[in-house]
């Protein structure tokens, strides 16, 4: 998750599984969700109330909510937080919690870093089996859905850093340096820069290659961007893109149009000079960059791909600025003055989003299946035999009900819907042996809208006999703006979470035609500031946010649910600074919920599997509040939205004494608030989430 991504119109930080999380390509010029009509607060009730014909077509439930756990360093039992963490997981006792090792902390989640050579090998249990352990305590008696969705990256090939034809060919693998340096001062960086193509993102492809200066070791310093990603829209044919990194995160990305266009193998020579306070760059001898910023004085040079991308580079010349040559390579004698990036930090803790890497696998099928076997033989039969014959003994004996084979495999290593299938087969056959009651979760797309993937995955005839297809997945983050206000994040992400549920009616047309009895799991749901991604420093969170995102789960929520979607995950029970903070459903310095947390609880606790939905009428307005009429063991209830900052009033017939529980800017994290209406209409707070219950239904006479 790991080029640096700004939204349209401004700046961004790196974003989530590439990095910034992909929405699906989901064009915000889907068409408007049906909305009640609204009122403002102030309004008077009409003599137009909504009436809903309760004994009407209706539409059973059978959708269960959800969340997801992420594995990072606030969930381990050496955080302070840790005990109300899964306090919290417990108290939500539901069904389908999904449970994912993500490849940002390869120590917490690869069970065997490196490969095996010479008789030994580096099997590793020691910092999994305490997050296994707690998350299995913490939803005992519940089925639970376990993705070790990271393959150790030594089965990935290309390596980061080769040489080829003579020259530097970099694939991913996040920054790496020359390997002296860390005091240069004022100097000029001259590189012939060749991007490729290969750059992958919303179904294209774009050409990225980037290069550094002053860099004071791998994580801080200035690096430049040149691209043909569209960084704003409209997108121009090329760019020239600042990024300051800190800590070794991407804190201020800023792309320049250029007068030109960046085009896939075309080599360029560029020059970069650092002077004082001052960066230029200069581009087969044209100008096109300058930047003033003081953050570091002195440092050295290097080069940067995230994910997919890559580029090659060559003959290397750093001059002083009073024309002493500081360093030269033309890499005719290999990588030995470099310091390629490092696999994974030694410090489990830290973050290293450049770990998946490499696009093609290096070993066959067979070997990352057999991974996978020994990894589930470990928590579930008491141990493995390894790769050279002797055996590792595990106290581990647990059920597992479901695995879901990898995680967005459109964006961590772009697999292909061919090459996938064939590694699912492959995985699936190997844990049955060790696990036979097992059902498995398939695909995990980030995004959505790759629609190849569901035709090629659902059709049978691709897969081998006897492999089955139980569930598929896929994502959805909504993602505001940056340059957006509290009372923007409501126009941006509700037409999103509609495009998306365009989308998914069309991956539904296809799952019946195909194959009809394959569930669905939407198993990440959330939202991600820009902002607030995966800086180390983030941008502050404004409260109205949590519950604009708890609004975007329950509207999405309710709209799955009528089109009979089996499972809706919120993302993520914990992040924090540098671990997407705007997803967390806990406050990372305490533990404790945010409204994100209470809206996933109410929903847990009012619209169960079985009750019986009821689409309400005349839900036309542009915006205002969306109204999701539900029969619960005979009890007439409504489940209401706040698609707005602003207060709104709902007028439906049957409000007046209803009782209500609520999710506000007013409540916050804090209990659902309870209280009783005592009016016709029903005033939502801002980007509030409310059911009714209205009493019984009554019997037609």
């Amino acid at each position: 998750m790991n080029r640096p991504t700004p939204q349209p119109g401004g700046a961004a930080s790196p974003g989530r599984r590439v990095v910034l999380k992909s929405v699906g390509a989901v064009g915000l010029a889907a068409a408007a969700s049906p909305l009640l009509p609204v009122t403002t607060a102030q309004a008077a009730a009409s003599d137009t109330s909504t009436a809903i014909d309760w004994h009407g077509p209706a539409t059973v439930s059978r959708t269960t909510p959800t969340l997801q756990v992420v594995v990072n360093p606030k969930i381990r039992r050496e955080s302070p937080i840790h005990d109300s963490v899964y306090r919290a997981l417990r108290n939500l006792d539901t069904d389908y919690v999904r449970f994912v090792p993500w490849f940002p902390y390869p120590k917490l989640g690869v069970a065997e870093l490196e490969p095996p050579s010479n008789g030994t090998t580096s099997w590793d249990f020691s910092l999994l089996d305490p997050l296994v352990e707690d998350f299995e305590k913490a939803t005992r008696g519940r089925s639970t859905i376990l993705n070790f969705s990271t393959t150790p990256e030594w089965m990935w090939q290309p390596a980061p850093w080769t040489v080829q034809d003579g020259a530097l060919r970099v694939v991913g693998g996040d920054n790496g340096l020359a390997a002296d340096g860390t005091d240069w001062t004022d100097y000029t960086f001259a590189v012939d820069v060749t991007p490729l193509a290969t750059g992958s993102q919303g179904g294209g492809s774009y050409a990225q290659a980037g290069w550094l200066v002053r860099m004071r070791d791998a994580g801080n310093g200035y690096g430049l961007l040149l691209s043909n990603y569209p960084y704003t829209a409209p997108a121009a044919a090329g760019y020239i893109v600042f990024v300051l990194f800190e800590n070794g995160q991407a804190v201020s990305v800023r792309p320049t149009a250029l007068p030109f266009a960046v085009e896939d193998g075309r080599t360029h020579q560029v020059r970069t000079t650092v002077a004082g306070s001052d960066l230029t760059v200069a581009v087969d001898g044209t100008d096109v960059l300058t930047v003033h910023d003081d953050t570091f004085a002195a440092g050295t040079v290097g080069f940067r791909e995230n994910g997919s991308e890559s580029a090659t580079f060559d003959n290397v010349v750093v001059t002083s600025a009073t024309g002493t040559a500081l360093f030269a390579d033309d890499f005719s004698g290999g990588l030995s003055r470099w310091a390629a990036p490092v696999a994974y930090p030694a410090d489990p803790d830290e973050p290293a989003f450049g770990y998946s890497q490499g696009g093609k696998l290096a070993v066959p099928p067979s070997v990352v299946a057999d991974y996978y076997r020994r990894l589930v033989s470990w928590y579930t039969a008491g141990g493995f035999t390894d790769e050279y014959g002797t055996f590792h003994r595990s106290p581990h004996h647990y059920q597992l009900p479901y695995w879901e084979v990898l995680n967005e495999v459109d964006f961590e290593h772009g697999i292909s819907p061919q090459d996938y299938t064939t590694l699912y087969d492959a995985i699936v056959t190997a844990i049955r042996e060790v696990s036979p009651r097992t059902k498995f979760v398939g695909l995990a797309l980030g995004n959505s809208a790759g629609l190849d993937y569901y035709r090629y995955f659902l059709d049978r005839k691709n897969h081998q006999p006897g492999v089955p297809l139980d569930l598929i997945s896929y994502h959805f983050y909504a993602q505001p703006n940056s340059a957006d206000t509290a009372d923007a994040y409501g126009p941006d992400g509700f037409a999103q979470a509609d495009a998306f549920i365009t989308t998914v009616g069309q991956i539904e047309e296809i799952r019946t035609a195909l194959a009809p009895s394959v569930r669905t799991t939407v198993d990440e749901l959330g939202t991600i500031l820009p902002g607030s991604a995966t800086q180390a420093d983030p941008a502050p969170i404004p409260d109205a946010y949590w519950n604009f995102s708890g609004g975007i789960y329950a509207y999405v929520f309710a709209r799955l649910a009528l089109m009979g979607i089996d499972i809706v995950g919120e993302s993520q029970l914990m992040g924090y600074p540098s671990q997407y903070p705007s997803v967390s459903m806990l406050d990372w310095t305490n533990g404790e919920p945010n409204a994100r947390y209470r809206v996933l609880q109410l929903i847990l606790d009012e619209v169960r599997p079985g009750c019986r939905l009821i689409e309400v009428p005349d839900q036309s307005s542009p915006d205002g509040a969306y109204v999701l009429a539900l029969v619960d063991k005979g009890r007439r209830k409504l489940l209401m939205i706040n698609k707005t900052n602003a207060p709104v009033s709902v007028d439906i017939e049957g409000l007046r004494g209803a009782h209500i529980r609520i999710v506000d800017q007013q409540s916050g994290g804090g209990s659902i608030r309870a209280e009783r209406n005592a009016a016709e209409v029903l005033t939502l707070g801002g980007y509030a989430v409310a059911v009714a219950t209205l009493g019984s239904v009554k019997t037609r006479g």
